[in-house]
């Protein structure tokens, strides 16, 4: 059931327990002020003070989930003006399992300050009142309200309640000013209906603290959208800074234009909770417009590089991919093909090299059209911007799985020329290899192999005739290998010969695709969360009950009915299990952030607002452009980025970490790899303090020792003067 639903069905069940009960002596309602004495034109402060029974909560201004505000209408007289109710800093408490509520339990009291006129006439008696209605809930929700009156004397005035005065006027929350102990910056971005705000706080003298309690964000105005909760993460260096990501999404059309609340924090030398009231300000698509970053160019000058240039590095960028992890697994597919064929015929190896050249040819090619297309209906894409859509991933997902079952003889499939593996049978093979380059090339589409990046990166910005140029000669390169073989067929007399062991060989290969299968499924993850994971793996059970089915069904003295009713039984599986698993998955618009990923230094994530404030603040910058989806990418990671002589010299020079995570459509990332000609991730740029216009970019395989000299090419440019 939907969280605001809930919250609504409480409400009225909450509501429905208040009728039949009177008004019971669970609060305790005085008014005060803190004068005792009227003097004219001198302000006074009248609180409304609620005493409540032990375990008995009245709400804040903002109520949460569940619950009512307490309102406070003042009766003045003549010539008096009141200004807004001061509110101290609430409580948070959690009811009816995950309903967070924001209120006051034991005592509050509610100031607001109060106006005479500039003259009063002497020993004259004024009469305030106020008409008070409050709601307090334990396990059952009662309202209550009642009319107070004080009479105050003009006069000398003499304080009245001081401590008590004293005591809730230093709850009330202030702004963070420029004495404040913390500095707090925010930016916003909007990804479909949800706008996603991330505040940062940096202590100014002292180290934050971070645990369940802080930081935290309690918000106003919240009966206007859903609030999730917010994500808590320190960085930087001994949690100097805390990142609080706020997760919003409005219940109608009307634009956010500001965001108001409270932000909760701790203090090192000082555990106890502190607030403060802020008032963030949205634009009127819900985010923040963006920043300069994003309209500078950072690509060299395309006059020093000819088109043929660019061609070479594409073909190059091509051979490469065979031998990137992400093509691999069908790589050694044909390889095996290749194996069952040696001491063919020289005609049918030719035949099925090309069919294998051709369909990775033909499948950029249609890439390129795909791109060209998209890109004139106004799309930002880059180079594997397919794998950013969680149905293609399903999919993907479905055939390598597929695919694994039939090296396991599960069944048997004529995908991509594995029929004929351990026989030397002249039956067609060409189609399963033209389908076997086909798969190759998609596959390979998460990775940037070395030239590679810079060759897409000029072809994304560039007419839709030099895209399909571009295009075509990565896949001629990326098809050379077989294209060569095809001329030569006599080289696969070099191959070992078929045997017994290749069984063995077929099987194993069959692991690799299935630890591609669950690699698509954590790539999903990201995207969509742990759900989908779950429901997709359903999928795949029922996809493979199909494929088993089809296997132990049908054979070759199977009759014609047989086969259609296997057929259409595998059928209504693959279908239903899309139906029930799957479907529901795509029709709901609830992309997740992949979190950033955790090491001895943590990463902020990605915005040109936040690199833009970091650098100009004095602080270098090195963002990391990545993807769950990109292998390359997930090596780098894991193999240079923890070195921990790298680590070191992050710590060193205070380098800000910012992970620019491109696993999902991301317009700012997808903009700024275009600033810097690139289409496609990894991608690794060094900005040095207070300098913006002066990017460091290093290449797509990178080691510690690299990042560490151009680390220090960047503190020495720090100091020269720039933007």
């Amino acid at each position: 059931m939907p969280k605001r639903i809930r919250v609504v069905l409480v409400s009225l069940f909450l509501l429905a327990l208040c009728i039949p009960f009177p008004a019971r002596a669970h609060v305790q309602v005085q008014l005060l002020a803190d004068t005792d004495h009227l003097a004219p034109g001198q302000p006074l402060l009248l609180g409304v003070r609620l005493q409540m029974d032990p375990e008995w909560h009245t709400y804040w201004e903002f109520s949460g989930d569940a619950g009512l505000p307490t309102t406070v209408e003042w009766h003045l007289p003549p010539g008096f003006e009141a200004g807004p109710l001061q509110w101290p800093a609430p409580h948070k408490y959690t009811e009816s399992g995950d309903l967070t509520v924001y209120g006051y339990q034991d005592e509050v009291l509610l100031m607001a300050q109060v106006q005479p006129p500039p003259t009063l006439k002497a020993d004259t008696c004024w009469t305030f009142g106020a008409a008070v209605s409050w709601l307090v809930c334990r396990e059952v929700c009662i309202p209550g309200d009642t009319t107070l009156s004080l009479q105050l004397q003009s006069g000398k005035a003499k304080p009245a309640n001081p401590a008590l005065f004293a005591r809730y006027h230093a709850q009330v929350p202030g702004t963070l000013g420029s004495d404040a102990p913390v500095e707090l910056n925010h930016h916003a971005t909007r990804k479909g209906d949800e706008i996603q705000i991330d505040l940062i706080l940096k202590a100014q003298s002292a180290s934050l603290l971070a645990d369940q309690h802080a930081p935290d964000f309690y918000p106003l105005d919240g009966d206007r959208f859903a609030f999730a909760p917010p994500q808590r993460q320190a960085t930087g260096t001994r949690a100097a800074q805390l990142d609080l990501r706020l997760s919003l999404k409005p219940y109608d059309q009307t634009p956010l234009t500001q965001l108001r609340g409270l932000v909760v924090y701790r203090l090192a030398d000082d555990p106890s909770l502190h607030f403060a009231r802020v008032d963030l300000p949205l634009d009127a698509q819900g985010g923040l417009t963006p920043g300069g970053l994003l309209s500078m160019d950072f690509r060299k000058p395309e006059a020093a590089y000819s088109l043929g240039w660019f061609l070479l590095l594409a073909g190059l960028g091509g051979l490469l991919l065979n031998l990137m992890p992400c093509v691999l697994p069908v790589i050694s597919l044909k390889v095996l093909g290749l194996v069952s064929q040696s001491g063919a015929q020289a005609q049918r190896v030719r035949a099925l090299g090309l069919a294998f050249a051709g369909g990775i040819i033909a499948a950029f090619v249609s890439l390129a059209l795909v791109v060209v297309a998209l890109r004139a209906g106004g799309q930002q894409l880059g180079w594997g911007f397919q794998f950013q859509s969680p149905g293609f991933v399903m999919a993907m997902c479905a055939l390598v799985f597929a695919l694994g079952l039939s090296l396991f003889g599960v069944f048997t499939v004529q995908l991509p020329g594995l029929s004929n593996i351990g026989a030397k049978t002249k039956g067609a093979g060409g189609l399963g290899s033209f389908l076997n380059g086909i798969l190759a090339t998609v596959l390979a589409t998460p990775c940037t192999a070395p030239f590679l990046g810079a060759a897409m990166g000029f072809a994304f910005a560039q007419p839709g005739p030099v895209v399909l140029g571009i295009f075509l000669a990565s896949g001629a390169g990326m098809a050379l290998p077989y294209l060569l073989l095809a001329l030569c067929p006599g080289w696969t007399r070099l191959l070992p010969k078929p045997g017994a062991w290749m069984e063995r060989f077929k099987q194993g290969m069959g692991f690799l695709l299935m630890g591609t299968a669950l690699w698509l499924l954590w790539v999903l993850g990201k995207q969509l969360g742990m759900e989908a994971v779950i429901w997709t793996g359903a999928f795949l059970l029922g996809l493979g009950l199909a494929c088993w089915v089809v296997g132990q069904w049908i054979d070759l003295s199977s009759s014609t009915a047989r086969r259609r009713l296997a057929w259409t039984l595998a059928a209504l599986l693959v279908v239903g299990s899309y139906q029930l698993f799957l479907h529901p998955l795509l029709q709901e618009e609830h992309h997740l952030s992949a979190a950033p990923q955790t090491s001895d230094l943590a990463w902020l994530p990605f915005s040109a607002e936040r690199v833009e404030t970091l650098v100009r603040s004095g602080r270098p910058v090195f963002i990391d452009f990545t993807a769950e989806w990109c292998w390359t990418c997930k090596v780098n990671e894991r193999t240079v980025l923890t070195d921990e002589a790298l680590q070191r010299k992050f710590a060193e020079l205070s380098v800000a970490l910012v992970k620019a995570d491109w696993t999902s459509r991301n317009p700012e990332i997808t903009a700024l790899l275009k600033a810097f000609g690139r289409s496609g991730v990894p991608l690794y740029v060094i900005f040095p303090a207070g300098r913006l216009d002066s990017p460091l970019v290093l290449p797509e395989v990178i080691t510690a020792g690299l990042v560490i000299e151009k680390l220090d090419q960047a503190a020495a440019l720090a100091g020269k003067p720039g933007a």
